[in-house]
């Protein structure tokens, strides 16, 4: 099949997405209080299937819900940011950055401020030898509302590399800046004037990963200054099981910081990470994307020292680089991830050109520190797997406090209002069964669960001869979430590989002594080839799945062997709201190959 004949098949419509091409990490998302608007950028190849010459798309949306090509969506009409061609600071990649709505001395005037990893050398990998000043750290900025943006004149703002100082390490790699004010750090390092701070992805070699924390006064945002590492993992290691909180690889990619109060005002100090190389026979990929809750603490150089004391997995399926931001105008910490897609056939390609893009984002997720009391912590298990920071009270049960998330409850009602919304009401079920023969490609489907025997779950992407199907199972002996995509499409040339989470409920006490499990809910969203699955907001778990045939939309309820599971309610939203309103259906984009000369003979990027 040509070019782009497939273009709409499994591709998402109720999800953030580039308008044709490949499209990896999500960049700069802020909010602008000037011009009341979102802007969200996002690492971008046009007309090309893969990965090459990275530069930034760009959109912008009143309410994250429906979005707006910035420029257009047809071409690299949507391009906000590209590189200036080899032998300049910025010549092969705009690689990932964030942005903040102040000019150069941090104030609010309308200007648009990005930070991004600038590239000037190809390949780079942190299995592989550096080469100095790969990777620089630069400024660009828009004095329009976004319209135009360029380079400040004095980049690269920290044009240090490998084996030099202020660093000193024999990096890994030194990219993907995140920058904000923060607060809570200028009080903790006694800072009397505000301050940014910025961290990145980084490791030293035979060591282990780091974060690197920089920081300038809010009055010069190009002075910028080195504070060491947050903290200093070595290589392949996890706070916990690796079942539970992943493993830390050897590099860490697209870091992040924040603080978030929990329910009584006290600050809980977060950092999240896509971590490199950890190879474990249960995730299917070697990257991880990774949180962490832990103590900062003042350094006697006075720097800052991060102590993880919880973790887990901020998805634990196919998304990455995650990143966030503080959404000012609802005083919320939004998250953004890059949800790639699942080839294996044709070396990784298959489909690809076909479909004439790659990849997409989540839902923003809202982050925010998740309260259970009286949680009973059963044979120590729950301290032990290292997923949340118990306290606990006089009559011996604890409050459990973890990083929540859940899909924007806003974004969700916009993309479910005018779908066909459907209750199943309750029911107990001994056995699988399909409750629906025809769903629909793009869907919401949530079910809440009493109580169980076995395994139990949920059915999506069904046929109704059940020749495909995907099957999304809590697996209660080993607290798995279970994506089973061995039935998901006869096609042989996409990933069946089963997809493992971690999720242990919380057994809670009752107010007349008696312990039970909490009720777990299942809120799944199927976007084409996109799911998302959601539960107890604390839960999050991306992954794809490409039925062959158009008529495998049906779903129900999994039963394992001999168990059974009492369901109080599901609720299905059948034709969720396409979010592009201003792009037509079909938005491909002629699909080109660069020339041995653009591509250092293809040794910088594969050119497709």
């Amino acid at each position: 099949m040509g070019n782009n004949s497939l273009f709409t098949r499994w591709r998402p419509h109720s999800h953030f997405l580039a308008p044709a091409g490949w499209m990896n990490d999500p960049c700069g998302p802020m909010y602008d209080p000037t011009r009341d608007i979102y802007h969200l950028f996002y690492q971008w190849h046009p007309q090309h299937i893969n990965w090459g010459n990275i530069s930034w798309g760009y959109a912008t949306s009143k309410d994250m819900v429906t979005w707006t090509d910035h420029n257009g969506w047809e071409d690299s009409e949507a391009l906000a940011l590209g590189p200036t061609g080899y032998g300049n600071y910025n010549g092969l990649g705009i690689f990932s950055g964030t942005a903040q709505p102040v000019n150069l001395h941090g104030e609010v005037d309308g200007t648009l401020l990005l930070m991004y990893t600038s590239v000037a050398h190809l390949p780079t990998s942190y299995n592989i030898e550096y080469q100095p000043y790969t990777e620089t750290q630069s400024l660009a900025y828009s004095t329009d509302g976004g319209k135009t943006f360029q380079n400040y004149e004095g980049n690269p703002v920290i044009n240090t590399t490998t084996g030099l100082p202020p660093m000193d390490w024999n990096i890994t790699g030194f990219r993907d800046p995140f920058l904000e004010p923060w607060p809570a750090m200028d009080a903790l390092l006694g800072v009397e004037d505000p301050h940014y701070y910025a961290v990145f992805g980084s490791g030293i070699k035979g060591v282990g990963p780091r974060m690197p924390l920089w920081t300038a006064p809010a009055s010069d945002l190009t002075q910028w200054t080195f504070l060491g590492a947050l903290w200093e993992p070595v290589d392949n290691s996890s706070l916990g099981p690796v079942l539970s909180t992943g493993s830390y690889g050897y590099n860490f990619e697209v870091s992040g910081f924040f603080s978030l109060p929990d329910s009584s005002g006290e600050l809980h100090y977060f950092i999240n990470m896509g971590t490199e190389g950890g190879n474990v026979s249960f995730h299917e990929s070697s990257h991880w994307a990774l949180w962490n809750e832990g103590v900062v603490s003042r350094r006697e150089n006075g720097s800052a020292e991060f102590t993880p004391i919880a973790g887990g997995a901020g998805d634990w399926g196919l998304s990455y680089a995650l990143t966030s931001f503080n959404d000012t105008k609802n005083d919320r910490r939004v998250q953004w991830a890059w949800a790639p897609e699942d080839l294996v056939g044709d070396a990784g390609l298959f489909s690809a050109s076909q479909q004439g893009f790659q990849g997409s984002l989540t839902l923003p997720r809202e982050l925010f520190v998740h309260e259970v009391s009286s949680v009973v912590n059963t044979n120590g298990t729950l301290a032990e797997n290292r997923e949340a920071v118990l306290s606990q009270s006089q009559n011996g049960t604890f409050t459990a406090r973890t990083l929540g998330k859940r899909p924007l409850p806003d974004v969700v009602e916009g993309i479910t209002a005018n779908a066909t919304h459907t209750s199943y009401g309750s029911s107990t079920y001994s056995s699988s069964q399909i409750i629906q023969e025809q769903g629909d490609a793009h869907m919401e489907l949530k079910a809440t669960s009493s109580s169980s025997t076995g395994a139990f779950g949920l059915v999506i992407g069904a046929s109704p001869n059940m020749t495909e199907y995907t099957t999304i199972v809590y697996e209660p002996s080993n607290n798995t979430v279970l994506v089973d995509r061995a039935y998901s499409s006869t096609l042989v040339g996409f990933s069946n590989v089963t997809v493992t989470g971690y999720f242990s409920p919380y057994t809670i006490m009752s107010a007349n002594g008696t312990a039970a499990q909490e009720a777990i809910t299942m809120d799944v969203f199927v976007d084409g080839s996109l799911v998302e699955i959601y539960i107890n907001e604390r839960f999050a778990l991306a992954t794809r799945i490409y039925p062959s045939m158009e008529c495998s939309t049906g779903f129900g309820v999994y039963v394992g062997d001999g168990g059974s599971v009492a369901f109080e309610s599901i609720e299905a939203w059948m034709g969720t709201l396409n979010v592009w309103p201003d792009r037509p259906l079909n938005s491909s984009s002629p699909l080109v190959w660069d020339t041995a000369a653009q591509t250092d003979n293809y040794t910088w990027w594969s050119g497709n």
